[in-house]
């Protein structure tokens, strides 16, 4: 079987989008989420990536966010605050609609909608998760990654024992890495 194909009679999980945005920015002084680097609010940028993957997209993000974009029933506030992105995962994982999430922070301004897609096309049956190895620290990027129903389970019950490392449950199970296109693609916006 080819790599990174559903095998035959073995239905893939159906895509969800998350983009994560309801951080406090404190690093950064202001909403990164509304930083315009092109034409629109991040926010808005990094959802359309999602849809043009096939995702409906949903916002890991505040109640003032939520309000201010009228995201209405796609906004998912955190049901247990404060472990920052952790936070927003377990938001989306405790949704138990039994979809993949394909995760994408709102700080990426490189990413394309071919980057989303190269997470999809790496589908396979015997994977967990697909990620990003980030060129210069050889780690995973837990902030763009697709996450099957099996990925999301050891999230929560490791997110209940107080462990909120999303880098650490994507290395414990069945992990795909890709190579990004250029480094400059995980670069986050996160302090700028």
């Amino acid at each position: 079987m080819p790599r990174g194909r559903i095998p035959q009679g073995h239905s893939p999980a159906p895509l969800c989008g998350l983009v994560l945005t309801g951080g406090a920015s404190s690093r950064m002084g202001r909403d990164k989420a509304t930083i315009v680097y092109g034409v629109e609010p991040q926010w808005r940028v990094a959802a359309e990536l999602l849809r043009a993957c096939g995702a409906d997209p949903f916002w890991s993000c505040t109640v003032q966010q939520a309000s201010d974009w009228d995201i209405g029933d796609h906004a998912l506030l955190d049901l247990v605050p404060a472990h920052g992105p952790a936070s927003g995962l377990h938001a989306a994982f405790s949704r138990g609609t039994g979809c993949a999430w394909l995760v994408i922070g709102c700080d990426y301004p490189s990413l394309e909608a071919q980057d989303i897609q190269r997470l999809v096309d790496a589908r396979d049956a015997a994977v967990d998760a697909i990620s990003y190895r980030n060129p210069e620290t050889r780690e995973v990027e837990p902030m763009i990654a697709l996450w099957e129903p099996a990925a999301q389970q050891r999230f929560l019950q490791g997110f209940d024992r107080g462990e909120y490392s999303a880098r650490h449950v994507l290395r414990s199970g069945a992990l795909r890495l890709l190579e990004p296109r250029s480094p400059q693609l995980l670069e986050n916006r996160n302090d700028r």
